[in-house]
């Protein structure tokens, strides 16, 4: 003989109020700490994604930079090979110069130094330029013209005390030796050399190449220095 065993609904009905509610529970603070995780990540994905936009953006700026850079550096360097064959041409230009004993001239790391003597750029005794030393710095005026030079023109005397036509303008040899490169450096403006590549130097009678106890060494130290330097933009 068979028996019906059954549950009384009621009692169905408050087991399953008994379980949902610790069923809901555990589940949603589970779910809760998955969207708080979720959350985080989304905000440290959003921090990175701007992190590397930025470096993107520095990446690009830095690279545009450098390609400048590189480029103005190719520019230089080309400046440089153009100047370097300018100086080369002039340095042949005035070989006659030297052959024929107008100039001394030297290429040093600061640049090319010409050296001329007083005695053909002024009468003995004199501040002014002579005719022929007019004629001779015109000359090198039209070969320097065109290039970009910082010229620096120095005056330089021997030991003996300046004469008395000129000392009342002149105290001493410091004074006449500027005075002396100052009238090139007037006869280079005039010329239409800027005046901000001019530079005028008195060393007066400290810097002698020669001894001053002979007529000939005294004649070596009365001399002008022109001092040329490519100027690089």
């Amino acid at each position: 003989m068979k028996r019906n065993l059954s549950v009384p609904g009621s009692l169905v009905l408050a087991a399953s109020l008994a379980i949902a509610p610790l069923t809901g529970c555990v589940t949603q603070s589970k779910y809760d700490l998955m969207l708080a995780e979720r959350d985080e990540l989304a905000a440290s994905n959003e921090i990175l994604r701007q992190q590397s936009g930025q470096l993107t953006r520095q990446s690009q700026r830095l690279a545009s930079v450098a390609a400048g850079l590189s480029q103005e550096l190719a520019l230089r360097d080309e400046e440089v090979e153009q100047l370097t064959r300018e100086q080369e041409e002039l340095m042949e230009e005035l070989e006659t110069w030297v052959v024929a004993g107008l100039i001394k001239m030297e290429l040093l790391k600061d640049g090319l130094h010409l050296v001329l003597s007083e005695e053909i750029l002024f009468p003995t005794g004199s501040d002014e330029l002579s005719d022929t030393g007019r004629e001779v710095l015109t000359k090198l005026v039209e070969e320097l013209e065109q290039l970009p030079y910082q010229i620096a023109v120095i005056g330089y005397t021997d030991n003996v005390p300046v004469g008395p036509r000129l000392a009342a303008r002149y105290p001493s040899n410091w004074e006449l030796a500027g005075a002396r490169a100052a009238s090139v450096v007037r006869l280079f403006q005039g010329a239409g050399v800027p005046a901000q590549q001019l530079l005028v130097i008195s060393r007066g009678e400290s810097q002698p190449i020669a001894s001053n106890d002979t007529p000939e060494g005294r004649a070596e130290n009365r001399r002008i220095e022109v001092r040329l330097r490519p100027v690089v933009s």
